[in-house]
């Protein structure tokens, strides 16, 4: 029975691991290629999610518990990294307009 279960599982992460492979590749065209700063951030943000899907299917594949813990680490990060991102895409924004203070009235 577990020769059986083993192999479904090999299956279904071999399978796994090609898809987010396919919206990784196509993650890093939207990077390279983005028309505009916020759609590759949004992209960096997504990769980050799908290299926290491999390593997990890579947990589950060699059964060790280690690869969640560093898929917990590789979410904190890509979250810290957009959050900071965001911050820095704000200030930019508001950098470009005119001042408000009222002397040009």
């Amino acid at each position: 029975m577990t020769t059986v279960t083993s192999g479904a599982v090999a299956v279904v992460a071999g399978i796994g691991v090609f898809v987010l492979v396919v919206g990784i590749i196509l993650l890093l065209y939207r990077i390279l290629r983005g028309p505009s700063l916020p759609d590759r951030a949004v992209a960096v943000d997504a990769l980050s999610l799908l290299v926290v899907g491999l390593v997990v299917l890579l947990a589950i594949s060699q059964r060790r518990s280690l690869f969640i813990d560093a898929a917990l680490l590789v979410a904190i990060v890509g979250f810290a990294t957009t959050v900071a991102f965001s911050q820095y895409l704000s200030g930019l924004m508001t950098d470009n307009e005119p001042p408000m203070d009222g002397a040009d009235l």
